[in-house]
């Protein structure tokens, strides 16, 4: 089956390949400011749905939108300005419970469907010494919380609940399934 990613994120488009997806790649381009007391569920499920909006498609193509944030509590912690922003972030994580939560959005022929998928990760204590040599061997800047699980941070995780993929960038198996549920909506409609 043939989508459009709404996003220029190689960890998504890796692992939609990954499940046999023919992927082309469309980012949208959208405002990404949060907006005054907004959840951290409502930013990512907002963010997604705009930019599987903004995203052209031909009739008939779907477009998969994710936005994944990370948060400590209510803190969010989105993509770090720069590397000392990224070493304040890992040092928040350090030693601490957090959650990544992913807003997906899948759109095809003008009809929508929604959902966000958390999982709680849990980082020992890192040390200053660890997070300087991370941030000096690792691209971290386009990377919610500044750290990817499948590089180096790896070793800083001591627990995860829920599923891994979700804390690469996009929740998978919830993706295929909204996916299969809006192309059964669509087929299934009376003339």
């Amino acid at each position: 089956m043939e989508i459009i990613l709404a996003s220029r994120s190689p960890r998504r488009l890796s692992l939609l390949q990954s499940a046999g997806l023919a992927v082309e790649v469309q980012p949208s381009h959208i405002d990404e400011t949060p907006f005054p007391c907004e959840s951290v569920t409502a930013m990512v499920k907002r963010l997604s749905r705009e930019k599987a909006i903004a995203c052209n498609a031909p009739a008939g193509k779907p477009v998969i939108a994710a936005d994944t944030l990370v948060a400590i509590g209510k803190h969010v912690l989105g993509q770090p300005r720069d590397l000392r922003q990224a070493k304040t972030m890992l040092q928040q994580l350090s030693g601490a419970d957090h959650q990544v939560i992913t807003g997906v959005c899948v759109r095809l022929n003008g009809e929508l469907l929604q959902q966000h998928v958390a999982t709680r990760v849990r980082f020992r204590t890192v040390s200053t010494d660890e997070i300087k040599t991370y941030l000096a061997h690792n691209d971290v800047l386009d990377k919610a919380g500044a750290y990817a699980v499948q590089g180096g941070a790896a070793s800083f995780i001591e627990s995860i609940d829920g599923p891994l993929d979700n804390v690469i960038g996009l929740p998978v198996l919830t993706t295929l399934d909204m996916l299969a549920e809006l192309r059964s909506l669509q087929t299934n409609v009376p003339d």
